[in-house]
């Protein structure tokens, strides 16, 4: 008797919760999202609909994956930095650097405030980018930071650089020679003024950076603060179609690294599927830490994109 009592209590508490959670809310107007008013009790209406929440086999949406692959392109660059600070004899030179893209969005978004800075009697004192210190003494990036300093141990440097947020292209900043190359896997997506425009910082910034940053005389004396140079050539150049120049990108910098000149054969876009699934195998299995990345699926499917 007493055990009917307690099945039929809690049959009675059942049907309670469950008309509780089925009825519908009456929330003022300030609890109608929890994204605006004042209320602090910022309620959730609950979602009557379970299951079929999104679609398996959906195609991955280019414009969100674009906006990821500023992160790709550095997942691959530091697979990069790994193997050189692991074997550096595979490189073709111990004084060459891997920068990642936040060299080149910092600078170029950094240049205007440099260009209006007032300079002292010598030239120096302009406003340089925040943390062009710690990249002149290679603190940063800080995954396997080489700790070398640029016109000292580090004569030359890769970096990758965006223009307009759908294209990538490649720079090779040579301190010896005052000079940069720069590798573009669609030519005629960028014109030589537009070009101009983009180079501008990197021609003027790193020799500035050179000489204000040089711990003596001696070595500034070294440096000048006339521009350097630069080319874009286009002859045994690998050119790819839309969509690949974030690949393109990053195997310039690493066939040049290590010394395939000219470019091989191989780099080609017959290839290109083969090429960048192998980049994301390496970026998987050869990078610390990959385990935390959330969005694991990205690096597989779009490290081609951005272009």
């Amino acid at each position: 008797m007493q055990e009917a009592r307690r099945l039929a209590k809690k049959d009675s508490a059942l049907a309670a919760i469950r008309e509780r959670s089925e009825r519908d809310r009456k929330l003022a107007p300030s609890q109608q999202s929890p994204f605006q008013g004042n209320s602090t009790a910022k309620l959730f209406i609950p979602n009557t609909k379970v299951g079929h929440g999104y679609d398996p086999f959906a195609l991955p949406d280019k414009q969100l994956t674009k906006a990821l692959m500023d992160h790709h392109m550095d997942a691959y660059i530091n697979v990069l930095r790994l193997r050189q600070q692991n074997n550096p004899n595979h490189f073709r030179s111990e004084r060459i650097c891997f920068l990642d893209h936040l060299f080149s969005r910092m600078w170029r978004d950094k240049y205007g405030e440099f260009k209006s800075s007032e300079p002292d009697h010598n030239g120096l004192g302009r406003r340089l980018p925040g943390g062009s210190w710690d990249l002149y003494a290679g603190i940063v990036p800080t995954f396997c930071a080489s700790n070398k300093t640029w016109g000292v141990d580090i004569d030359e440097i890769y970096a990758p650089v965006n223009f307009q947020n759908d294209h990538w292209i490649t720079i090779w900043i040579s301190i010896p020679k005052r000079h940069i190359v720069v590798w573009d896997s669609i030519v005629k997506h960028i014109s030589k003024a537009e070009l101009d425009e983009i180079m501008k910082p990197f021609l003027t910034m790193v020799p500035y950076l050179l000489v204000e940053c040089a711990s003596t005389d001696e070595e500034r004396i070294k440096y000048s603060l006339e521009p350097f140079t630069y080319e874009r050539p286009t002859v045994g150049v690998p050119q790819c179609i839309d969509g690949d120049c974030g690949v393109y990108a990053l195997k310039y910098m690493e066939c040049h690294a290590l010394g395939y000149t000219p470019f091989p054969a191989a780099f080609c876009e017959k290839n290109v599927k083969q090429i960048r699934e192998k980049m994301a195998h390496d970026i998987f299995h050869e990078t610390p830490g990959f385990e935390g990345i959330e969005d694991k699926t990205s690096y597989y499917n779009d490290l081609d994109t951005y272009g």
